[in-house]
């Protein structure tokens, strides 16, 4: 489970202003306690329009990567970290690094591979998803 925290956010009088301040403070506070002392972070900001989206988390884990992990036997770290190393865009190292655009791209290339590489996973999948 993640622990990022994730804040609504707008631009007014050119500065960035939080929506709500205080339920900001109140998840980094709880986060800083779980990562503790010294632990190096990220910020990353950007339009919420480009930003990656936890329903695109949930369908690569989920539609892409469940199918093939659930017919071969496979762990899903394992078959991340194997079309990962074919499919990240270059200068990326995970997918919390994709915008929107990124991972939708990503998300493609990686199913059509696991499709080539094992298509009865999702001939299975598809035929449970359509009953």
């Amino acid at each position: 489970m993640s622990t990022a925290v994730t804040v609504e956010a707008t631009v007014h009088n050119s500065a960035l202003q939080i929506v709500d301040e205080d339920l900001y403070r109140t998840r980094v506070k709880r986060a800083v306690k779980k990562w503790g002392e010294g632990c190096a972070l990220i910020v990353r900001i950007e339009p919420e329009e480009e930003a990656l989206t936890a329903a695109q988390r949930r369908y690569y884990f989920g539609r892409i990567l469940g199918p093939f992990v659930d017919y071969t036997g496979y762990r899903k770290d394992e078959l991340h970290d194997m079309v990962k190393s074919e499919h990240m865009p270059d200068g990326k190292t995970s997918i919390t690094q994709l915008n929107h655009d990124e991972m939708r791209d990503y998300s493609e290339a990686c199913e059509q591979t696991l499709r080539e590489w094992c298509p009865d996973a999702f001939a299975l999948y598809d035929q449970h998803s359509a009953a």
